[in-house]
């Protein structure tokens, strides 16, 4: 419980996000460390995760528990809010 194993059971998302491939990639980067093909694949992402309207929906389909408007926060915050050194 509260382990996002990638499912895609939480879409459709409303605003387009891919949450399950948008976990993935904060995952990877909490994991290894930043780089620029972890930003380049975020950027190719049909929406960000600053786009979450935190309407919830994801989290009534999730069957994991997994607090994905958190989630969505927390990689907006790693992918958006930082440069690259």
């Amino acid at each position: 419980p509260g382990t996002c194993v990638y499912c895609n059971h939480c879409l459709p998302c409303p605003v387009e996000i891919d949450i399950g491939h948008t976990v993935r990639l904060l995952v990877n980067a909490q994991q290894w460390g930043m780089g620029r093909d972890l930003r380049d694949d975020y950027a190719d992402l049909p929406a960000p995760a600053s786009a979450c309207i935190e309407c919830g929906v994801c989290l009534e389909r999730c069957p994991f528990g997994v607090e994905i408007v958190a989630k969505m926060r927390e990689t907006a915050e790693m992918f958006e809010s930082r440069s690259l050194p």
